[in-house]
């Protein structure tokens, strides 16, 4: 990749940047994601209506452990990314917990990215930084884990592609078939791009950069899992095979840029599989609606806990 052309990039994401930032392009934006989350929501009465209201309530989780890890794996994603925010910007951030979780309460509960623009706002003027540094590092950041995220992805669709099973997917909504190819491409593009152009792409040195890899495949292998374990607590009859494709389609969801609501719509694509999961339908989406209720529930609550508080973080000795 030659100057010239990464100053043409450079220009198209300055174009796309301002774009973004017009008052009209901004309320059409916000029209498409609440239509989207309006056509999810009422999706979803649609199809717990069809199982039945009564069945699902009387088939809710009633193991404790259930909702003790449903936290744990709800805590697993800030608690990360605090790790390495904390190595990147040199600063103490045990304090600025609160952060993390409006961070992931943004992406997972409003739409895609829009936690990292959260953050940058936040970080801005607490951590002396300059506004290049800070939004480079959150980009480098989400570069890299995305990175993990869809090798991990495309390597699970092609084992069960080559198993056969992706079809229980595909079946199940045939909308996702877009979302799995789209994952697929993006990443194949991404990873040699990225390791090729690495000193011109990421800002962040190599050996941090290595360190960042690392917290972030230990937090997919430990939320992997945890998932499983949440999931066969209450259905131990199920093979983790279909837990694990199951998991497979979440990671390409939370993917897609700008999706508004990841985790409804997730809670939707579950819904459409109760009929292939082999055990009873009321009992599988029992557990899924317990679990999606359980995380719009947690963002809500958490979202009004942490509102409160000026979390400034305390510095570091930072190189001179």
């Amino acid at each position: 990749m030659n100057e010239k052309q990464i100053a043409g990039i450079k220009k198209l994401a300055t174009a796309a940047q301002n774009g973004m930032q017009k008052p009209a392009i901004r309320r059409i934006l916000k029209i498409l994601q609440w239509f989207l989350t309006l056509l999810v929501f009422f999706y979803l009465i649609h199809r717990v209506g069809q199982i039945g209201w009564t069945e699902i309530r009387h088939e809710l989780p009633a193991e404790p452990l259930f909702y003790a890890l449903f936290f744990i794996i709800y805590l697993c994603q800030p608690t990360s990314e605090l790790f390495i925010y904390k190595m990147i910007w040199k600063v103490k951030l045990w304090r600025c917990f609160p952060v993390f979780i409006r961070k992931k309460i943004f992406n997972t509960g409003v739409m895609g990215y829009s936690g990292e623009a959260y953050l940058c706002f936040w970080a801005i003027p607490r951590l002396g930084l300059s506004q290049k540094e800070i939004f480079s590092t959150v980009k480098d950041n989400n570069i890299l884990s995305a990175l993990t995220s869809n090798s991990m992805t495309v390597f699970l669709l092609a084992l069960f592609f080559l198993t056969g099973q992706l079809k229980i997917i595909t079946n199940a909504d045939p909308s996702v078939t877009s979302y799995l190819l789209l994952a697929a491409v993006i990443t194949l593009i991404l990873v040699p791009v990225v390791i090729r152009f690495r000193r011109h792409i990421l800002a962040l040195p190599m050996t941090i950069v290595g360190k960042v890899l690392m917290v972030h495949i230990t937090r997919l292998f430990l939320v992997l899992a945890l998932q499983i374990l949440q999931w066969s607590i209450v259905l131990p009859e199920v093979p983790a095979t279909t837990w694990i494709l199951l998991i497979t389609a979440q990671m390409v969801l939370t993917r897609i840029p700008f999706l508004p609501n990841s985790e409804l719509v997730f809670l939707g694509l579950c819904l459409s599989m109760t009929g292939f999961v082999d055990a009873p339908e009321a009992r599988v989406a029992g557990m899924f609606v317990a679990a999606g209720a359980l995380g719009q529930g947690l963002n809500l609550i958490l979202y009004v806990l942490t509102s409160f508080g000026n979390f400034s973080p305390a510095p570091l000795s930072r190189p001179t």
